[in-house]
């Protein structure tokens, strides 16, 4: 059973949430407890599931997701907060950041539930929300700019002076690049008092224990 399973919108944020893992529990070798579940990838590392935040929602409805829920100790569900503006929510534009995550979890727990009622219920207690206002772009910004934001950070994070090494393209590769400086605790920190959901993910996993 691995420590933690990933279910995001994409490749790219599981790398970026894994290496926030690897560097808050300060063990540069956790990503050996650490699986994909959606987008899901073979152990040959060649096929991948699809991804994005419709087959995400998808997937939490399905008995796979069950499945991966006893396959792990802690499953991290991560989601932007930009589906909200998608799924024609009223009124989210002028929703604080606490209750903009609220409202996707609202969501979440309704897709987990959908065919199985009171399956969120039965395991709330393995499950830990990563929801990024308004992308997970915006965790980055935090990071390489004095100041946060939570509008248009794809955009601004491209005028960022970022290392020219480092392509802001959503790749692997890149995002692993752009999200070394979290495998450093206390560049987690630094964000954590930038970047309020960011800070609300590091809080939900403060109370687990890695032997």
């Amino acid at each position: 059973m691995k420590l933690f399973g990933l279910a995001c919108e994409g490749i790219t944020d599981q790398i970026t949430i894994e290496n926030i893992l690897c560097g808050y529990f300060e063990n540069p070798n956790l990503n050996e407890e650490i699986a994909y579940l959606q987008p899901f990838l073979d152990e040959s590392d060649q096929s991948r599931s699809e991804g994005g935040w419709r087959t995400l929602l998808q997937y939490l409805a399905s008995d796979r997701f069950q499945q991966d829920v006893s396959s792990c100790q802690f499953l991290i569900l991560q989601i932007d907060t930009d589906i909200l503006k998608e799924l024609a929510v009223q009124n989210a534009q002028n929703l604080s950041v606490e209750s903009l995550i609220q409202e996707v979890i609202k969501i979440i727990i309704n897709k987990i539930n959908q065919d199985q009622t009171n399956f969120y219920e039965q395991c709330a207690n393995k499950i830990i929300f990563a929801i990024c206002v308004h992308s997970l772009e915006c965790w980055f910004v935090s990071f390489y700019s004095e100041q946060s934001e939570i509008y248009d950070c794809n955009d601004i994070l491209k005028r960022l002076p970022i290392s020219s090494n480092i392509r802001i393209t959503k790749k692997p590769k890149n995002y692993n690049q752009l999200s070394q400086p979290f495998l450093i605790k206390e560049n987690i920190d630094v964000v954590s008092q930038k970047d309020p959901s960011f800070r609300i993910f590091i809080q939900a996993i403060e109370s687990i224990q890695i032997l």
